[in-house]
């Protein structure tokens, strides 16, 4: 089945503005792609073989959702198998994670770094629902600094705290070994979302993809700042 990404239609309407949309016999859109039509108020036209080819059935004769099926976006049910599906669930378990850090950071007295897990908890959030929804998501922020100046901060270590890359030791300790499991999953998150956008040469949602990966330049940040001394017990 083809997929019409956001992209491919930006493109189209970049080149000659249109009021209406014909969607190719067996083709789909993404959720993003529909949203840029509805944002416009270009009218989607499908042929009969298409619509018949994407309805997707609610509910079995029997009346009840098949098990192996889940919402996709408002009433259009998918297999659970759909890689966005799938990016959902690590969102999910990321942010399950996420919250026993900050559970953790939070006894041992490191407020401040709590703080920080949760605006970084309050933007993985922002993720899902722009993914969701079919919305622009907007760039990371931390403590005013843009995502580009994240994204410089962890190459430059030395510069900016004074120390050089870190290496994961368990002589770190415990929130130190938090905070890289952090690192390392949400560099998961990112691989999956490559996956699941990735069309060859389009990229759809490259906003999600490029926020994943400043939120593991991010999190190594909140390392190094630690690692340096840069929180302290009980300062908030």
């Amino acid at each position: 089945m083809r997929v019409i990404t956001e992209i491919e239609l930006r493109e189209q309407f970049k080149k000659e503005e249109f009021t209406s949309f014909c969607l190719p016999e067996g083709a789909k859109l993404t959720p993003a792609a529909r949203q840029f039509l509805n944002d416009r108020r270009i009218k989607l036209i499908s042929s009969p073989q298409t619509q018949a080819a994407s309805l997707i059935p609610s509910q079995t004769p029997e009346g009840k959702k098949p098990e192996h099926f889940t919402h996709l976006w408002g009433s259009t049910l998918t297999p659970k198998t759909h890689p966005r599906i799938k990016l959902r669930g690590k969102l999910d378990s990321f942010q399950a994670l996420l919250i026993a850090v900050i559970i953790e950071v939070n006894s041992q007295g490191y407020l401040e770094l709590a703080q920080d897990l949760k605006e970084l908890l309050n933007y993985v959030r922002q993720i899902l629902a722009a993914e969701v929804k079919g919305e622009d998501l907007p760039p990371l922020t931390w403590r005013g600094y843009s995502d580009e100046s994240i994204h410089k901060f962890s190459h430059n270590p030395q510069e900016q705290f004074g120390i050089g890359h870190l290496l994961p030791d368990p002589e770190q300790g415990k929130i130190m070994a938090a905070l890289n499991c952090l690192r390392t999953k949400i560099r998961e998150v990112e691989l999956c979302a490559v996956e699941t956008f990735y069309r060859g040469e389009l990229v759809e949602r490259e906003d999600i993809i490029k926020s994943l990966n400043r939120l593991s330049s991010l999190i190594y940040v909140l390392m190094l700042k630690f690692s340096s001394g840069g929180y302290k017990i009980g300062a908030s």
